[in-house]
């Protein structure tokens, strides 16, 4: 067996043992993952309060900034009660709406925020870490695998055609 057949096996052999491994360390990483982004929607998500507001005036569309995306924004000024206090702002309502209409609005230390992230973010998040770590180690093996291939075999091509030379005559130049 040649120097390069054994290289190939041993290579071989390290790419399933690495495949092997990388199932683990990707579950350990996406759980990793997985607490860090519980942790962050926590704070994130803390003290953030539905209220209902209403428009104050007639939404307002909003001029398309990509001709592509397909969607209509509108916005309108609003207002709400925060602790006995009024609070207005001008925030994005869902369609062209009139003034009187209710929204549906989350606010955080009074102000306008984003909704708190669905109850499944922080999973989705460590899966598809975990998720990724794992293609990537397996493509990486494979790819390893397949370029070594290439190079040993190109090797073995060119030493196998240099044995072919050096056994055969020349066409032609046959002698009686």
């Amino acid at each position: 067996m040649r120097v390069s057949d054994r290289a190939e096996v041993v290579l071989r052999a390290v790419a399933v043992v690495v495949v092997a491994a990388a199932v683990p360390v990707a579950g350990a990483v996406g759980t990793v993952s997985y607490t860090g982004a519980q942790a962050r929607i926590e704070v994130q998500d803390a003290g953030k309060t539905k209220v209902t507001a209403t428009e104050t005036a007639d939404a307002v569309r909003l001029p398309d900034s990509d001709h592509y995306a397909g969607q209509t924004r509108y916005q309108a000024a609003v207002q709400w009660d925060s602790d006995g206090k009024l609070a207005t702002a001008t925030v994005d309502v869902p369609g062209p709406q009139v003034a009187g209409a209710t929204v549906t609005l989350w606010i955080k230390n009074g102000q306008p925020t984003l909704a708190p992230a669905r109850p499944g973010a922080a999973a989705a998040e460590g899966i598809g870490t975990g998720l990724a770590v794992l293609v990537e180690t397996w493509c990486a093996a494979a790819a390893t695998v397949w370029f070594a291939g290439t190079v040993l075999d190109a090797r073995r091509y060119a030493r196998w055609e240099r044995e072919w030379r050096g056994i055969n005559r020349p066409i032609g130049k046959d002698t009686l």
